[in-house]
């Protein structure tokens, strides 16, 4: 009877468990398809697992407890205690026989088998999984058949070297403007942007405003930051189940980045950024790429730029309000050195998956417009990035300086899309080059992605290229064609979610090509 009682309870619980992992499959599916949307990929999943999550925003990890594991535990909760008490109460006549009680027991497993299954396979297919292995099977010579190394061709700086500011502007896209303006909101979300980009240069995909495509390897924050330094996407080695964990002690050491060049040409760098630089490598990278100087939130908290009671409500970065001043002051200080500088900025507040509201979203918005908190939160970075430009042309450095405001990668606020973004609206992210020494051969109706802007960089500094081509991207000052224009972005997508023993073993591991 005890080995009877031991048995029952075995399976019930192995039942249970396969109960709760097939909900949790199900569950953890939809939050990633609602939050994030099938373009963000699974590399961006993969590589978090992998990196550094000191300084993780700590709002996505609340949002799957609330959205993935709590609707888990209550399904499951709820199918276990029928299963357990509530069944056996009705079937209590037939389950005092043995032969009754093995029945239950085994239609028992079986239905919990075949759900998990069941709940496994839709889970797998919704998230793209089998597809993902099926591609990271196969080889691509994308990188062998149109990768320009840096160190291979001549690129020639002007006599004076123009300095350069570059904003990395969180998930900013063009549909953020209104209808009129190509976005997709009744309301322009960001008139100050907008309006910069059509007084300045705005590379677009249109007549008007507008703007580029994020690659493959591009969609999260560190991707975008890869593709738009170096010229190429961030793709994972083929190896990084086995050596996983100790991958990120360098981080792709083979690229001649931006970093590299303007270190080379005696540039002196800095890195600001409102969260904690270590998170995902971003620091490491940048570090490690010769940037002399890195301010992230610790740094802000040491060098007193935070108030002391800034953080009562949880948020898990630097608010860009004392990113800009924080900038400021990092700005007198490089424009008093005697060498060109490059201050890379990126702000935080629009991030997923709801922004950061700060104490002054709301007062430079009409008051009379009904926003919602991620509205807002645009609207105020909007204008706050205006606010900082204000400042920036009255310091007598501006004239020798060009600045670059990039979106890094589309919104990962997939939910708030759904009921917005037409069928077949394509969402483009924000780019604008203000005081460039060079004027775009063709700047509208262009197709081009993120890995385009490391050879553009290096054009809006008054740089000549040789073949206008650096990495995969090509300089779009120029009439060259990009390969987004050439072969398509389904083309690109495809080829760099395939395996690439060459961008493993060159970029990855920085060993020669032989």
């Amino acid at each position: 009877m005890k080995k009877q009682k031991v048995f029952s309870v075995f399976i019930f619980s192995l039942s249970g468990f396969l109960i709760f992992l097939g909900f949790l499959l199900l569950f953890s599916s939809l939050w990633f398809t609602r939050s994030f949307g099938a373009a963000v990929g699974l590399d961006a999943v993969i590589f978090t697992l992998f990196s550094d999550m000191h300084g993780t925003d700590m709002s996505a990890v609340y949002n799957y407890l609330l959205m993935g594991l709590l609707p888990t535990l209550l399904s499951s909760f709820a199918l276990i205690t029928t299963m357990v008490y509530i069944l056996p109460y009705f079937l209590r006549n037939s389950l005092k026989e043995k032969k009754g009680n093995l029945l239950y027991r085994g239609i028992s497993l079986t239905l919990s088998l075949i759900l998990f299954a069941s709940l496994g396979v839709f889970s797998v297919y919704r998230v793209g999984i089998f597809e993902y292995l099926e591609n990271r099977k196969n080889k691509t010579t994308l990188f062998e058949d149109f990768y320009v190394s840096p160190d291979s061709v001549s690129i020639t700086f002007p006599e004076e070297k123009r300095n350069l500011i570059y904003i990395y502007l969180e998930s900013m896209e063009t549909t953020y403007a209104d209808q009129s303006n190509g976005g997709a909101m009744s309301t322009n979300l960001i008139p100050q942007l907008t309006a910069l980009a059509k007084n300045n240069i705005n590379f677009s995909h249109g007549d008007g405003f507008g703007g580029g495509r994020a690659t493959t390897g591009s969609t999260w924050t560190i991707a975008s930051t890869v593709a738009q330094t170096s010229g190429v996407p961030f793709c994972l080695p083929q190896d990084i189940w086995e050596n996983g964990m100790n991958l990120y002690s360098q981080v792709l050491p083979g690229l001649t980045t931006l970093s590299d060049i303007l270190h080379g040409q005696g540039y002196t760098q800095t890195l600001m950024m409102g969260s904690d630089a270590a998170f995902a490598g971003q620091g490491k990278y940048y570090e490690q790429h010769n940037t002399d100087t890195i301010c992230d939130l610790l740094a802000a908290r040491k060098d007193g730029i935070l108030p002391s009671d800034d953080y009562h409500d949880g948020f898990w970065g630097m608010e860009d309000l004392y990113l800009f001043e924080y900038a400021k002051k990092e700005l007198q200080r490089l424009s008093s050195e005697d060498t060109p500088f490059a201050l890379t900025l990126f702000t935080i507040d629009t991030h997923s998956p709801e922004g950061h509201l700060c104490a002054f979203c709301g007062m430079n918005t009409s008051a009379d417009l009904e926003l919602s908190q991620f509205e807002e939160v645009i609207a105020c970075s909007d204008y706050r990035v205006w606010e900082f430009l204000e400042w920036l042309q009255k310091q007598d450095f501006y004239e020798n300086t060009t600045v670059i405001l990039v979106g890094d990668h589309n919104s990962m606020n997939n939910g708030f899309f759904t009921d917005i973004v037409e069928e077949g609206y394509t969402r483009r992210l924000y780019n604008c080059i203000l005081n460039s020494p060079v004027s775009p051969t063709k700047e509208k109706n262009r197709e081009f992605t993120t890995v385009d802007m490391f050879p553009t960089t290096l054009a809006a500094l008054g740089c000549t290229i040789e073949g206008e081509r650096l990495g995969l991207g090509v300089n779009l000052f120029s009439d060259q064609q990009t390969l987004c224009e050439r072969y398509g972005l389904s083309y690109l997508n495809t080829e760099i979610s395939k395996y690439s023993p060459y961008y493993n073993r060159v970029f990855h591991y920085a060993q020669e090509n032989q």
